[in-house]
Order: structure tokens, then C-alpha cells, then sequence
């Protein structure tokens, strides 16, 4: 009995994103490097099977990310068509750690209705960059997620 309800508790506290998927989104924000990379992650529940790059169109992407209007529409037809939610957000830290900012929680309580599952890659280690992944509420409460990967958890470079 109790083996399942910690099986329950930490699938409620994860993520699944495959090997393929976190080797992407490491290589879009060592491309967008020093800027911020932004995108979404689409699947189904808490599964991801898709990255969708995002242009960042804010005006200091250095630090902060916006994503392109018109190809955040074109990701919302995309999912209606293919039946499938947006699982995260993801958007790279380019000199800092992979933890959410105030800015970031902000805007997270702001944006909640497209998700409230948030992915940060962290480039403060440009060798070494480390993925790590938050649920934000609308009360601004950040809980770090398990990042589950093709089966696995995930444990940053290993």
C-alpha cells in the first residue's frame, strides 16, 4: 500500500521527457546562447513528445524571454489539430542557475493557463548545462519536478 502511493505521489511530482527531447532542448539554447531560447513542450498529461521552438522577441533576451505571438497561435492550432496539451514551457538561463526568477514566477502565474509545468536550462556550466523542471501555481508556489526520462530519472550530464 504504501509502495503505490509514493509511486502515485512522485508521478503527480514528474515529468517524462525523452533522451532525444532534453538533447534538444540543450542544443536550441546553446544555439540561442547568449540569449534566452523559449519554447513549448507539447505531449499529453505529463508526457512530452514534441519541442516546439519558439522565437524570443523580447526586447532584452539576454535576460528575460517573449515568445513570438503569431507561432505561439500556430502551436495552439497545432495541438487542437493533433489532440494533444502543451505538457511545459521551457526557456534557457544563460548566466544563471536553472531555478525560476521572480520574473520568471510572474509571468509563470500570468501564462498558467497555457501550463503551469516550467523547464529551465541552466548554461551557467556552458560544458555542462543541467535541465530541471518546476510546477508554478497561481498562488506563486514553485515545486521542482522529477524529470522521468525513457523510463529513467533524470540526473543532469549523466
Amino acid at each position: 500500500m504504501t509502495d503505490s502511493r509514493i509511486t502515485n505521489a512522485a508521478a503527480a511530482l514528474s515529468i517524462n521527457i525523452p533522451r532525444r527531447i532534453i538533447a534538444d532542448l540543450i542544443a536550441h539554447a546553446l544555439q540561442d546562447d547568449p540569449n534566452e531560447s523559449c519554447g513549448l513542450l507539447i505531449g499529453n498529461v505529463d508526457t512530452v513528445d514534441e519541442m516546439q521552438r519558439m522565437s524570443n522577441v523580447n526586447s532584452k533576451p539576454v535576460s528575460r524571454y517573449t515568445m513570438q505571438p503569431a507561432e505561439l497561435v500556430e502551436a495552439q492550432e497545432k495541438i487542437r489539430r493533433t489532440n494533444r496539451e502543451f505538457v511545459a514551457i521551457y526557456h534557457s538561463h544563460t548566466f544563471t542557475q536553472g531555478y525560476p526568477s521572480k520574473t520568471d514566477i510572474k509571468n509563470a502565474v500570468e501564462v498558467g493557463s497555457i501550463s503551469t509545468r516550467h523547464v529551465i536550462v541552466s548554461l551557467v556550466e556552458k560544458t555542462r548545462p543541467i535541465i530541471r523542471a518546476f510546477e508554478i501555481n497561481d498562488k506563486s508556489e514553485v515545486t521542482e519536478l522529477v524529470i522521468q526520462t525513457d523510463g529513467e530519472p533524470y540526473r543532469g550530464s549523466d
